[in-house]
């Protein structure tokens, strides 16, 4: 079975700002690096530093083109990006993200962070509410596909 969905991306007016994550219900760092992390109706990822700069650049970049992010049961694909995801992993926090489709009419993504982790730490949220326009403008969409 496959879902395909628009997500409204959001980058911040000023480089560094973004809105708290939230209260974290679940958090788990899979061997690749890649910590999830899980709250109500949103899913945030904690990327390792080989992989946050491009992500970062094809997802959020404003001047970047409409991207596909493909989520399978075991990689993740943007664009010409792929990486292991751990496939125990998966249908936990797919099954969150299958969920979070079926209750909103847009998924947004933007980044966030939380006072526990280190300065500077950001966390790619895909969530079913906007963030704060005060902090935030819209950018150009992108399909997000699971697999």
């Amino acid at each position: 079975m496959s879902f395909e969905c628009e997500l409204k991306r959001y980058a911040a007016y000023f480089r560094g700002w973004c809105q708290a994550f939230g209260e974290i219900d679940n958090e788990h760092e899979g061997a690749n690096g890649i910590t999830w992390l899980l709250a109500e109706d949103q899913v945030g990822l904690i990327l390792p530093d080989q992989l946050r700069r491009e992500v970062y650049r094809q997802i959020l970049g404003t001047k970047a083109k409409t991207a596909v992010l493909t989520v399978s049961d075991s990689h993740f694909e943007l664009g010409a990006t792929a990486f292991d995801i751990d496939s125990h992993d998966v249908q936990k926090y797919l099954s969150v993200l299958l969920h979070t489709f079926t209750v909103s009419q847009a998924l947004h993504l933007y980044l966030t962070y939380h006072l526990t982790y280190p300065s500077g730490t950001r966390f790619v949220t895909i969530s079913t509410q906007a963030p704060l326009r005060i902090i935030y403008k819209e950018i150009e969409p992108m399909v997000i596909r699971i697999q």
